[in-house]
């Protein structure tokens, strides 16, 4: 079990570098607000972040609750004039709010925002914004947040314009051009004219064939965040049962067509940072308006001790084994065992695993270093670490400091606006920012936008390149809701 305490003792672990001294321009944090026990506004490292963004979400049946990667909080309705709090979040955002304005970062207080959709916050998005008059009811509802709980930011987390999500998404070809209409409507409002808008995307980029919206959509946002986590799950109804337990937050994905294919599905990227840059910046987005969404937490694998082994080498990983997609165990205590969705469709358990379990199970070291005789390999191909629990018989893909660094370098080496972590209570002591903030630039690492972005390709489920959410469930009805490229550290 979790110590409380310890997470309310974070601030007196805090390492040195400071969002400010970092100089990026968006260091941003998500705020899960059903993790409040265990995350309280006072154990937040407020220096380490330049904007927060307030994640919570009511429940829309009484089975439902939205995803843990789910950046946004505030779920649309069938009707645009009715955004609204669950009772709690009345009484924690005010809050939430004071507290980031207090924590002074160059003169002024951290950015404090709120997100709105998600995972299971997004299905009357479309409808919502599908007439002029449901365009203005909706935007009259943001203005009205906005002036109530004196927000800075805003957050559109639409998963995914054009395409099902969760699955009962109502959805239109007219998603991407109707959001553009939105977000220019809300912007030429004197409430949010100077204030700052974002939004959370998948890793490829919002559908149309009008080239000329995603940069008339760059001219009003701030920035956007590709979420470039949960790329290694594929549950979608119809492909094979058997997957490869590839990176779930890869740096780049672009070497996996050498490795073996032992499966017979093939062995290809679902996405990575690279690829969500490269195609983002050729749809129309400038790298300046890209914050690089990077998760705190990892996904296990069941994967049998035979399996996770090199046969050659008892002591090596296995690059990328197969596993079945159907068998997952829990992670740690903020993941569950499953539950019915809104779509009446049952989720099992995500197998995540935050940074804060993976060190308070003894796996890791409080630095992130693998704990001694515990199986680590470092892969090289993704810029990402794994490591082999057999007490749980499952092999993690997990962020540490070193994939977090190699984050950093990249940010750095691209020009983008900084990074987006999901979540805070991830990493409350600070080690994974540590790395990211304090990155160097590694030139190596910058990347030229493909001539053109690939076109997404509509899909229902939580994964692959467009939709990538794994479901973890929680009883509170309004909370959530060796290979080629293998080395050794």
């Amino acid at each position: 079990m979790f110590p409380l305490g310890l997470l309310v003792l974070a601030a007196q672990s805090v390492s040195a570098t400071t969002a400010a001294a970092s100089n990026l321009t968006a260091a941003v944090g998500w705020y899960a607000s059903w993790h409040e026990p265990d995350v309280p506004l006072s154990s937040v490292l407020w220096s380490k972040y330049t904007h927060m963004t307030y994640a919570f979400a009511c429940v829309l049946l009484p089975v439902y609750f939205a995803s843990l990667q789910v950046t946004v909080y505030r779920t649309p309705t069938v009707d645009p004039k009715a955004i609204s709090l669950a009772e709690s979040d009345q009484e924690l955002l005010p809050q939430f709010v004071a507290a980031a304005h207090k924590n002074v970062i160059l003169l002024q207080g951290v950015k404090a925002g709120l997100s709105i959709g998600g995972w299971g916050g997004s299905q009357y998005f479309s409808s919502n914004l599908a007439s002029p008059t449901n365009r203005t009811s909706f935007v009259n509802s943001v203005t009205k947040l906005i002036q109530k709980y004196h927000l800075d930011l805003v957050d559109f987390d639409w998963e995914y314009p054009g395409m099902q999500g969760i699955g009962c998404n109502t959805i239109s070809d007219s998603d991407t051009q109707n959001l553009l209409l939105m977000l220019q409507e809300l912007r030429a409002s004197p409430i949010a004219a100077n204030i700052t808008l974002t939004a959370a995307t998948a890793v490829t980029p919002f559908p149309t064939t009008n080239t000329s919206l995603i940069p008339q959509i760059a001219t009003v946002l701030d920035w956007i965040a590709p979420m470039v986590y949960d790329l290694s799950w594929n549950w979608t109804a119809g492909s094979p049962r058997i997957q490869r337990a590839l990176p779930a937050s890869p740096l780049d994905d672009s070497c996996y067509a050498s490795t073996p294919d032992v499966t017979g599905d093939g062995l290809t990227g679902r996405g990575s940072a690279r690829s969500a840059v490269e195609a983002w910046v050729a749809a129309g987005i400038p790298r300046s308006k890209i914050a690089l969404g990077v998760p705190g937490y990892g996904h296990s694998f069941n994967v049998n001790s035979t399996s996770a082994f090199l046969a050659t080498n008892a002591t090596l990983l296995t690059p990328y084994p197969p596993y079945d997609t159907l068998n997952h165990s829990v992670g740690d205590k903020w993941d569950s065992t499953g539950g019915t969705d809104m779509c009446g469709k049952f989720w099992g358990p995500g197998g995540t695993w935050n940074f804060w379990a993976l060190v308070n199970a003894g796996y890791l070291l409080a630095n992130g270093t693998a704990a001694p005789n515990v199986p680590y390999q470092w892969d090289a191909c993704s810029s990402t670490s794994y490591l082999y629990a057999a007490n749980h018989g499952v092999l993690v893909s997990y962020e540490d400091p070193r994939s977090f660094a190699a984050k950093g370098a990249f940010v750095r080496a691209n020009g983008l606006a900084g990074f987006s972590m999901w979540e805070v209570g991830g990493d409350p002591k600070g080690v994974l920012l540590e790395a990211i903030l304090s990155a160097p630039t590694n030139s190596s690492l910058a990347v030229t936008a493909s001539a053109s972005a690939p076109t997404p390709t509509s899909v229902h489920g939580n994964n692959g390149a467009n939709a990538q959410r794994v479901n973890t469930w929680t009883l509170p009805l309004c909370l959530l809701l060796g290979g080629t490229y293998w080395t050794l550290n």
